[in-house]
């Protein structure tokens, strides 16, 4: 495949040099305006990659084991857009020697339900928007093995983010995989307990308190404490947008339950606006039916858990 262009408005970059490695070790020259947010310390472990889009209820996947390094980078400027960093990136992994396994954006690789099939940093440092993502898949063979790597790509305001995982093959452990400031923090996965810790950290959250009879749209309870925090997060963060994702059990056909899963996102966003006045152009509704069960559908809890709303942050239009 021909290496893409470099576009023009990114003249000045920073060199980022790999330390310990081999010659053939990952050398990415970030452009100007980037910063290295947090970096975990390389360690053999294990890593999941995508080989596909999201479709028929999964994500397609390839385990690689080996020494993984993991890079979160912020960027400013002319790269903060998701796809002109992907191509300054992608020009420069085919010159490396990679070759592009797969690649696709947002919709086309399945939104939410791609990006969290796949381990894509859980830290309040890296943000990914669900509906403005680009994702590739890359390897190459070297002296000791075939070394994989996952870049995600993604915009939240002005500021560019960017997931980067390579997963070098076994051997002695190196100090570093790229060279990083002295500053350079440690990603440290705090479980979330909180709807606001969740929707920041991952993006998502279920409204676990929320509860819907079979076959039924309207919500079945007086009061929500998720819809309570959710309205007080969204007055908060009124440049903040979500998407109300529905979701049904299995039972029925599927045209039958995706319209019945996005009345049950259609009646927790009347809920916030009517009750609890969130703005309306800041909530969006829609379902997707069983596509996507957290449980198995073969028990009566699991097809309770199955259904349920989720939200989802989204850039708001405009």
């Amino acid at each position: 495949m021909p290496a893409m262009r470099r576009p023009r408005c990114l003249l000045v970059v920073l060199i980022i040099t790999a330390m310990a490695l081999p010659a053939q070790a990952l050398d990415l020259r970030w452009p100007e305006g980037a910063r290295l947010a947090a970096a975990g310390a390389p360690a053999l472990a294990g890593f999941t990659i995508a080989t596909g889009p999201f479709e028929n209820g999964r994500v397609p996947t390839r385990s690689v084991e080996g020494v993984l390094s993991e890079q979160i980078w912020q960027v400013e400027g002319a790269a903060s857009d998701p796809l002109v960093l992907l191509r300054l990136l992608r020009e420069q992994l085919e010159d490396g020697g990679f070759e592009i396994d797969f690649t696709c954006a947002a919709r086309a690789c399945g939104g939410f339900d791609f990006r969290h099939a796949l381990p894509i940093a859980v830290s309040g440092d890296m943000f990914v928007d669900l509906t403005d993502f680009h994702y590739l898949a890359a390897s190459r063979d070297d002296p000791d093995g075939r070394t994989h790597l996952a870049l995600t790509v993604s915009r939240g305001g002005t500021t560019g983010f960017a997931h980067l995982a390579v997963v070098t093959p076994p051997g002695d452990l190196p100090p570093g995989l790229l060279a990083a400031p002295e500053e350079v923090l440690e990603i440290e996965v705090v479980p979330a307990t909180s709807l606001a810790d969740l929707l920041e950290t991952e993006g998502r959250a279920v409204l676990e308190d929320l509860s819907f009879d079979i076959g039924a749209a309207s919500l079945s309870g007086a009061r929500y404490d998720s819809l309570t925090t959710l309205a007080a997060y969204l007055a908060a963060n009124p440049t903040t947008g979500v998407v109300l994702v529905g979701h049904t059990d299995a039972q029925g056909g599927l045209e039958t339950n995706i319209r019945l899963s996005r009345a049950r996102a259609q009646a927790v966003r009347r809920y916030l606006i009517e009750e609890l006045d969130v703005a309306a152009a800041q909530v969006e509704a829609e379902g997707i039916g069983y596509l996507a069960p957290r449980e198995s559908n073969a028990t009566p809890e699991g097809r309770e858990a199955n259904r349920r709303v989720e939200v989802v942050i989204a850039t708001l239009p405009g």
